[in-house]
């Protein structure tokens, strides 16, 4: 249940970066800082929300790695809304979604080895 608010938060924070921005003071006046405050706000909580709902307990350094990739895919999957709805993204922001596919891609290898007996 947890895991449903938090990710119904984040496709709100997602939606609306404008009143996010209002929120913690930090107005976007670009596309790349639309861009950024849906997915470091927005992204971040839906990948925390996805986190809770996969969460398996079997190592803390499984769910730390779990946490990571679910992390990197909320915030490249909002970063990739920003760049339908915003436009005109930067170099950077393409780094930045390039870097969080590499990141979550190397997780989810990870997270499929076998657990060492």
């Amino acid at each position: 249940m947890l895991a449903f608010v938090v990710i119904a938060a984040a496709i709100v924070a997602i939606a609306s970066p404008v009143e996010v921005g209002r929120a913690l003071s930090r107005t976007a006046t670009t596309s790349s800082e639309m861009i950024n405050l849906r997915a470091s706000w927005g992204g971040a909580l839906l990948g925390i929300g996805a986190a809770i709902g996969w969460a398996r307990t079997e190592t803390r350094t499984r769910l730390a790695v779990s946490l990571v990739m679910w992390l990197m895919v909320g915030i490249g999957l909002a970063r990739a809304v920003g760049f339908v709805l915003d436009g005109d993204p930067d170099r950077l922001q393409w780094l930045w979604l390039g870097a969080e596919i590499v990141i979550a891609a190397a997780c989810a290898w990870w997270l499929r080895r076998p657990i060492a007996a």
